[in-house]
């Protein structure tokens, strides 16, 4: 199969100012393409660009997918380019906590950002989309879009939903040639689990093992080129925990036991009950002093 060169494409690309978005941004700057890096911080969406080898192929252009105003602006800049090839749904926040510890505001911040966000960014993009008779999304999802993750509830369900509406965006048939691209990421070494929501709400404020042990942003943005380039619908990144993708697909619930019985989480649950222990031990010392 011939790959599709990417070289002077339009690619639009949202929370582009650090992580997978910046290196998406920078890679494909480095292959010609002409990117538009989109975030809530301009000064971040600078220092990308300051990175990268054709700057002057890489426009900056500030957006919070969850401000309407935000997102006409954006969209009235955009609109002055001859063509938008390529959208890269990218900007979201993950959630840290149990279904129970929650509170309903997290889950809907969650909602507001990944859904409701990337939703209302892609009614607006449409037009563009229409009047040119052609066009292109690919979404940065995740392993909790297609399957349950313990402790991500809000998040698998934003990252669930975003595959339903694309997948009916697709289905619809527009007078459009539509293509829709998910991308699957496993564990990448960013911060977006530090910048996650905790139940109550406050950032969780470190990079899970999980993730610091995992493919590096550069690594991952340059699986997605690739699966970019081949067009394909479907591009899953990451390393051997990519296997679970396809564990889940042949028996779902063995893939349920495995992420139970993963040995990370078997460690903290040994370290926990331990602290307890010498904690009960040591408090009765403490009081007698």
């Amino acid at each position: 199969m011939k790959k599709l060169d990417l070289k002077d494409k339009v690619v639009w690309i949202t929370g582009a100012s650090s992580g997978i978005g910046a290196s998406l941004a920078i890679q494909l700057n480095k292959l010609g393409t002409k990117v538009i890096a989109s975030a809530r911080r301009a000064e971040k969406l600078i220092e990308v660009k300051n990175k990268c080898p054709n700057p002057q192929n890489l426009l900056t252009l500030p957006l919070d997918i969850t401000d309407h105003n935000s997102i006409e602006n954006a969209i009235a800049m955009v609109k002055q380019l001859d063509r938008l090839d390529l959208v890269i749904h990218n900007a979201g926040i993950a959630q840290k906590g149990l279904v129970i510890e929650n509170e309903m505001d997290v889950d809907r911040r969650i909602m507001e950002t990944n859904y409701f966000g990337t939703v209302a960014f892609t009614k607006s993009i449409m037009p563009i989309y229409m009047k040119q008779g052609y066009g292109w999304f690919a979404i940065v999802s995740s392993f909790a879009g297609v399957m349950g993750i313990p402790g991500r509830s809000a998040y698998a369900a934003s990252k669930h939903a975003l595959h339903g509406f694309f997948e009916s965006l697709k289905a619809e048939n527009m007078s459009c040639k539509l293509h829709v691209s998910f991308i699957l990421p496993g564990f990448i070494n960013t911060e977006i689990t530090a910048k996650g929501l905790c139940g109550d709400g406050r950032p969780y404020g470190k990079v899970e093992t999980s993730h610091r042990l995992g493919m590096t942003a550069s690594q991952c943005a340059n699986g997605i080129i690739k699966g970019l380039m081949k067009k394909n619908r479907r591009i899953v990144v990451g390393k051997f925990e990519v296997l679970l993708l396809s564990v889940n697909r042949i028996s779902p619930g063995l893939s349920r036991y495995i992420i139970k019985s993963h040995p990370m989480r078997k460690w903290r649950n040994l370290n926990s009950r331990i602290n307890r222990t010498f904690s009960f031990r040591l408090n009765p010392v403490v009081q007698q002093q």
